[in-house]
């Protein structure tokens, strides 16, 4: 196959072209990536419900731990994803079969958009979940007591009773929610780096193999700045809100409008990532050889 580096004019096309062949096979396992990538960003969006469940119950510290078990899920999902993606290009790349490879990131991308969407259907539901589960662990005493009690017959028939549907009246509130813009652009924009932080950096490695280590450990600090933004500037937002409402000070349907933003600023930040993914990888590249 035909290689060109990346800072002659002509790369984009040739990336357009070459890598981006409709007929090529392209990555492998790559079903099994794009479910685990969507798995990974419907819990993220889904745990956003604990926020909810934590201020209509007022166990926001329990209903926190409660997140922290479904974060996990989400963690253990994407530690599989990651080196089976990693794997897959380094094997694309030793047998010179690099065709399709733009085309399967950028549908790795549009499956973190669908979990984004499915992970918002389910936030009634894991509300619901969440606030009784609060409420049973309470009854319980401890976690692993609650997940049998749960996996029983009355407990499963007890969860399918908290199956719900998003309401269009919520979503409507939403938009008369006074929201700074700052925030919506900032949560966009953080979702955009997560999203592309590990998958830019690899197919970074796999335009320039001699700097692929590099390259690959570049997405720690891709993904640093995003964690920075939002502890700094997202968490506390919506902390505060979730605090005030807790409060009394505010309603508390706000605490509800404050996460149906956020997930609007996942979802973009997920659009956007199918823009800024060829460019964040020809960065990594460029930084990979000014530190080589």
């Amino acid at each position: 196959m035909e290689t060109r580096p990346v800072s002659d004019p002509k790369s984009l096309v040739w990336l357009g072209t070459e890598w981006f062949g409709e007929h090529a096979p392209g990555v492998p396992n790559l079903p099994i990536i794009l479910i685990l990538t969507a798995v990974v960003h419907c819990l993220d969006t889904a745990s956003y419900a604990s926020r909810i469940a934590g201020a209509r119950t007022g166990r926001l510290a329990l209903t926190g731990a409660l997140f922290n078990i479904v974060s996990l899920a989400s963690r253990v999902a994407y530690t599989l994803q990651a080196p089976l993606l990693g794997s897959a290009v380094d094997r694309m790349v030793r047998e010179g079969h690099l065709g399709g490879m733009l085309r399967d990131f950028h549908l790795i991308i549009a499956a973190a958009s669908l979990g984004t969407l499915l992970g918002a259907a389910l936030i009634p539901t894991f509300s619901a979940i969440f606030s009784r589960a609060a409420l049973g662990y309470e009854f319980h005493g401890s976690f692993p007591a609650l997940l049998l009690h749960t996996l029983s017959l009355r407990g499963f028939s007890r969860i399918s009773q908290h199956l719900r549907l998003p309401l269009p009246e919520s979503i409507h509130e939403a938009r008369r929610f006074n929201l700074p813009c700052s925030f919506l652009l900032l949560s966009t924009i953080v979702t955009a780096v997560y999203t592309i932080g590990v998958s830019s950096t690899i197919y970074a490695s796999a335009l320039e193999p001699e700097l692929a280590r590099t390259a690959t450990t570049l997405s720690g600090v891709i993904n640093g700045v995003g964690t920075l933004l939002l502890v700094i500037l997202i968490d506390p937002v919506s902390a505060l809100i979730t605090d005030q409402a807790l409060r009394e000070k505010r309603p508390l349907s706000e605490v509800s409008h404050i996460v149906i933003w956020q997930v609007a600023g996942r979802f973009g930040g997920t659009l956007m990532a199918q823009l800024l993914f060829v460019p964040a990888a020809l960065l990594v590249v460029n930084i990979a050889r000014l530190l080589g």
